[in-house]
């Protein structure tokens, strides 16, 4: 499809406006897009598995479609490459804690420093999550690679939990390109799940969760610390 018709498709979508003008202007002026492969392949695919996946974290949110991509810090006006894939990622983390059984979920608000994106409940226990979209596909991942994305993305959710007085913390890391499908745990990403809790020496009160796909891992499990005495905090 050349590009005056997938802009036409677009224009035509079901998609939220503020994102209906992000990908007609990017396309429009050539710029650099880090989903731009995937929605020239599939068109029609990316169309519908980011209106399936804004309608799912709406749900999880207890908002519309369009306000849950606002809450992600998505602006139509910042046309940096890779921002919506983040702002994708942060969504399909919030439908994947949802599936977990979290409560409460919303998105922490931007203010100075660095702080964690996501905070939600579960158990009993206050959680705080930081997001981060791998830009990759999940076959590129490697125990080494995700131990990188460990050490620059944890310290965010552990300063919020701790100012926020919540007990735990956690990284989610989601393979590119962000989709929303209905989660199944998988034992190759719990194996490198496993395998970066325990080089990084089993931190406490601190989970690691993969995405990728449809495809899910957590390590240690949620319950761990439920069965711990007596709980820890951050």
């Amino acid at each position: 499809m050349n590009k005056a018709g997938l802009i036409n498709l677009i224009k035509a979508s079901g998609l939220p406006e503020p994102l209906r003008a992000y990908l007609c202007g990017v396309l429009a002026g050539n710029l650099p897009f880090s989903l731009r492969e995937a929605l020239k392949k599939e068109p029609d695919k990316f169309i519908k598995d980011a209106a399936g996946l804004l309608r799912e974290a709406g749900l999880a949110l207890g908002r519309s479609p369009e306000e849950a991509l606002s809450m992600s810090g998505f602006d139509s006006n910042n046309l940096a490459p890779d921002r919506l894939e983040a702002a994708l990622a942060e969504l399909l983390a919030v439908v994947f804690l949802c599936s977990e059984g979290f409560s409460g979920l919303g998105f922490i608000a931007r203010g100075r420093g660095k702080t964690a994106d996501i905070s939600g409940s579960r158990g009993g226990l206050a959680y705080a999550f930081e997001v981060c979209s791998a830009r990759t596909a999940a076959a590129d991942f490697t125990v080494d690679f995700l131990e990188l994305k460990y050490d620059k993305k944890i310290r965010q959710a552990k300063v919020s939990g701790k100012r926020g007085g919540l007990d735990r913390a956690g990284l989610v890391l989601v393979a590119g390109p962000p989709v929303f499908l209905r989660f199944s745990r998988d034992g190759g990403l719990g194996a490198m799940a496993r395998g970066v809790y325990e080089r990084k020496n089993r931190p406490r009160a601190t989970h690691i969760c993969l995405l990728a796909g449809g495809k899910a891992a957590v390590f240690p499990d949620w319950e761990t610390y439920l069965r711990a005495a007596p709980v820890r905090k951050i």
